[in-house]
């Protein structure tokens, strides 16, 4: 059976809980065969080996995280799902259309602006609707502006709404550090003179954490 494989079935048979674990930091002499007591938490890697998580992965892990059907996510053109049209670019295969047979060994030059189109979209639809529906907002619940602006940057909201893009990305909670730069980033955004400074902020906001390393990487 396939790691990841075996690692879903394994979370399907002992369930999720919505606590965000703590990682657990094992030491220097934890490799040394000794074989540390579990305390709950999630050890951290002994290994580090990141991967890319690649079109499918990628597209439907964004549509999860941001509660929009798969369709949704992103579409070029309205109609070209985007994980099609950049999934060579994002290490996929394309044996029809292009004889792409196996994925390329090391990324392309293309890729982290195919990781931004797709981020980017979904965020945007995501963001349409908490905007445009108030009432049924999933990320920026509560989140309200003034003439295209944010009412209150140091608002309970805003920093509730920062909170739940970390963990629908990062599946933890943020540091205080990245609250704060993500927050101060409405300043940031406002003083470009942009005309709808709020929605600029979601969406930068938004594409900041989903195209981070520890979201696009597994």
């Amino acid at each position: 059976m396939r790691p990841e494989r075996l690692l879903l079935t394994c979370l399907l048979l002992t369930g999720c809980s919505d606590k965000v674990p703590l990682a657990t930091d094992l030491g220097p002499g934890a490799g040394g065969g000794v074989a540390p007591a579990y305390d709950g938490g999630v050890a951290k890697s002994q290994k580090g080996n990141l991967r890319f998580k690649g079109p499918e992965r990628l597209s439907l892990d964004l549509a999860t995280a941001l509660e929009l059907p798969a369709s949704a996510v992103c579409n070029e053109l309205g109609q070209y799902p985007c994980q099609t049209v950049h999934g060579v670019s994002l290490g996929g295969v394309d044996p029809y259309e292009h004889s792409v047979y196996e994925t390329a060994p090391v990324t392309g030059a293309a890729a982290p602006l195919a990781v931004e189109r797709t981020v980017l979209s979904a965020c945007n639809a995501r963001i349409a609707l908490d905007v445009n529906v108030p009432a049924t907002a999933v990320v920026f619940k509560g989140v309200t502006l003034t003439n295209g602006k944010l009412t209150d940057a140091a608002s309970p909201a805003v920093a509730t709404a920062v909170s739940s893009l970390a963990r629908r990305a990062w599946l933890r909670d943020p540091t205080q550090e990245e609250r704060d730069t993500l927050v101060r980033l409405a300043l940031d955004v406002e003083a470009t003179g942009t005309s709808n400074p709020g929605v600029a902020w979601m969406q930068a906001a938004c594409l900041a954490v989903f195209s981070s390393a520890e979201a696009v990487f597994y």
